[in-house]
């Protein structure tokens, strides 16, 4: 396994720390979310010529968010 040394500016820090508290999860499984995350969405923009958005959607499929993806 890689191990890797990574330095973030305070605020990107702090947030790492949120959210590794919030879901209960160490930094290092929060990174590998992200990571794994970045490359599923990277790998969709592609397939969709970069034309593609996330929605965000509540239980009705009300659409709450767009974000849309460019290459």
């Amino acid at each position: 396994m890689a191990r890797l040394t990574i330095q973030f500016p305070e605020r990107t820090s702090k947030i790492l720390e949120e959210l590794s508290e919030d879901n209960e999860v160490t930094k290092t499984e929060v990174l590998r979310r992200a990571v794994a995350l970045y490359k599923y969405l990277n790998e969709e923009v592609r397939k969709g010529k970069g034309k593609n958005k996330v929605v965000i959607a509540d239980e009705h499929d009300k659409i709450l968010k767009e974000i849309a993806m460019t290459e």
